[in-house]
């Protein structure tokens, strides 16, 4: 039986059925001390009524072990009002579709409030895992969430069989309030200055600004400039402002998803990185991805979890059994809803060459025909004999070895190589310009070219 579908996504909560996405929008709730009903849509006035307004109800439930009445009271409150504008059929199982941060004692919170409700949820399912199912392939995914408060990222196993979640990560440093917020300075700033006029002290002309950041930034990745303007008084004012200068505001943000990236991706490896439609198409998001070079990266459209969660074939729930909460998906692709997604490689420059020597502690050492061996105790002719003590380094760390014209990294240790921020497995290529870590917090091995060392060559 297909059920019908929640995504509680602070940023963009949707409903679904069928494969049909039938509500999304940002969770921004008034709180009821106004003249609007706990529960109300506010996103048109956060800014403007920002005391009577929660946009943190549904992260504290889903992440906090003891959210606040009012938390739970708004997320009931804010479910009944969506699920009033498209109530599920008398016969339909609900399947909620959890986000990257979500708890088990969160779910478990969350399921309270269902009950409450008096609506018949079945189960959860991992948000990022039905995601990566619905789109079929093959080989690793990390799937990138953004919130209202937070940043995540979830690294998914497509090897062939079921679908898994290996690992998620989540940030607090990011999110779209904080990404809004960096595009209001910077606009107020170019305000004030060729203006005089402070946007951002008047909560109905910041609302007006805050209501135009989307079509905004759509209009500077379009024609490179767009027009900041709000009206005041009967009189308009506005400011150019550029996409170089929303791309640079941005950067903090791209920044701490780039970190998650990195630690979550298997150093070098070329895999799927999926991200919500409206992120990949802000100023600078490209930019800050042109680093996984190789990478396909493919955006999806808002409430695309819950229109994959709504197709799948789950049996209903008996009376006498458990709520379930599926981290694992069978393999199986939905072809229509895999076609809404754009796909796009992030273009591979030209390769750095090879490097000829390691940097540590002001001293070169070549990599040429002789393997390289790095450690506490190498056993080796050639290597780097590291200082005892030094947390996470293994007696026989890694080994740089030429393969042909290019150069290797192989991990021999317990605790792990990193190139970049990136845990090696096992092995992988490096260039020149790669930062090698080893140990925590460890010691960094540069891998540099001297102009006139060849490859190959003993230094």
């Amino acid at each position: 039986m297909k059920p019908f579908a929640i995504e509680p996504d602070d940023r963009a909560f949707a409903l679904a059925r069928g494969g049909v996405v039938l509500a999304s929008s940002p969770s921004a709730v008034s709180d009821g001390s106004a003249a609007e009903a706990a529960g109300a849509d506010a996103w048109h006035t956060v800014r403007q009524l920002p005391t009577t307004t929660s946009t943190r109800h549904i992260g504290s439930v889903l992440r906090e072990a003891q959210p606040s009445a009012r938390a739970l009271s708004l997320v009931a409150a804010e479910f009944a009002r969506r699920l009033a504008a498209h109530p599920p059929a008398a016969a339909e199982r609900l399947w909620i579709a959890a986000p990257a941060g979500a708890e088990r004692f969160g779910l478990g919170a969350l399921l309270g409030v269902a009950r409450q409700l008096a609506l018949p949820v079945d189960g959860f399912v991992d948000a990022a895992v039905v995601s990566a199912a619905a789109l079929g392939g093959t080989g690793a995914v990390i799937v990138i969430e953004l919130g209202l408060h937070h940043v995540a990222a979830t690294l998914i196993d497509r090897d062939g069989g079921p679908i898994c979640r290996r690992r998620s990560l989540l940030s607090s440093r990011g999110g779209l309030s904080q990404l809004y917020q960096a595009w209001l300075d910077l606009i107020n700033t170019a305000m004030v200055r060729q203006t005089r006029f402070d946007a951002l002290h008047d909560a109905t002309t910041e609302q007006q600004l805050f209501d135009a950041l989307p079509r905004l930034a759509r209009d500077a990745m379009a024609q490179g400039v767009a027009t900041a303007a709000l009206t005041t008084g009967g009189e308009r004012v506005e400011v150019p402002v550029s996409r170089d200068q929303l791309a640079h505001a941005a950067q903090p943000v791209w920044r701490e998803i780039a970190r998650l990236l990195h630690e979550l991706r298997p150093a070098g490896s070329a895999l799927t990185l999926v991200a919500p439609r409206a992120v990949a198409g802000f100023p600078g998001v490209r930019e800050a991805l042109a680093q996984f070079a190789g990478c396909e990266l493919v955006s999806l459209p808002a409430g695309f979890a819950a229109a994959a969660t709504s197709l799948l074939d789950l049996t209903p729930r008996g009376a006498a059994e458990p709520v379930r909460l599926l981290r694992r998906l069978p393999s199986g692709a939905e072809p229509a809803l895999a076609a809404l997604a754009v796909r796009e490689t992030a273009q591979v420059d030209a390769p750095a060459p090879a490097p000829s020597h390691v940097l540590f502690a002001g001293r070169t050492f070549a990599l040429g025909a002789e393997p390289l061996v790095v450690g506490r105790a190498p056993d080796a002719g050639h290597a780097i004999t590291l200082a005892e003590g030094l947390a996470g380094v293994s007696r026989r760390h890694c080994t740089f070895l030429r393969d042909g014209a290019e150069l290797l990294l192989l991990d021999h240790s317990r605790f792990g190589s990193f190139v970049n921020g990136e845990r090696v497995a096992e092995r992988t290529r490096v260039r020149a310009g790669d930062e090698v870590r080893i140990g925590d917090p460890g010691v960094t091995l540069a891998l540099i070219v001297v102009a006139d060392a060849a490859p190959g060559s003993r230094g």
